[in-house]
């Protein structure tokens, strides 16, 4: 029985926290002040950044191909940067499109893909990111002005 408390008390402590998370950030860029995103991300052709095609699917929860992190966001900044330990930073050009996310990225309901090309880029970058952060993440990486308004 205390297992079953200690899993629900868990699962209502995690939405209510990642809750305030996406506020906090949500305030902190609307102040003009960086943020980070807990992400996971992959390129089109493997896990993001280079040197990284032998080590798939790590620390990521089950989520093949993508490599966990956190994207470093600052209000007015031209680029984004994807950051993971272990790894090369993947800068990302702010003012680019989103789209359709692949079929097979959903493998969580609570964690939402999407592909992100950069301006000038060959191939979009995929990102995961917890499904409240989502609206964050796509006015952050539209234009660097709008992200003082979200």
């Amino acid at each position: 029985m205390g297992e079953l408390a200690g899993e629900l008390m868990a699962l209502v402590t995690d939405g209510f926290l990642r809750t305030l998370r996406v506020a906090r950030a949500e305030r902190r860029l609307a102040a003009g002040r960086p943020v980070r995103i807990p992400c996971s991300a992959r390129t089109s052709h493997g896990p993001a950044g280079p040197g990284d095609s032998t080590r798939t699917g790590d620390s990521t929860g089950g989520r093949p191909g993508y490599v966990a992190g956190k994207l470093l966001i600052a209000p007015g900044a031209p680029t984004a940067a994807f950051t993971a330990p272990d790894r090369d930073r993947l800068e990302l050009a702010v003012g680019g499109t989103f789209e359709a996310p692949e079929p097979d990225a959903w493998h969580d309901q609570d964690w939402a893909a999407t592909a992100y090309r950069a301006p000038g880029a060959d191939h979009p970058v995929y990102l995961q990111v917890d499904s409240r952060y989502l609206p964050l993440l796509h006015a952050s990486l539209l234009a660097p002005a709008v992200a003082r308004t979200v």
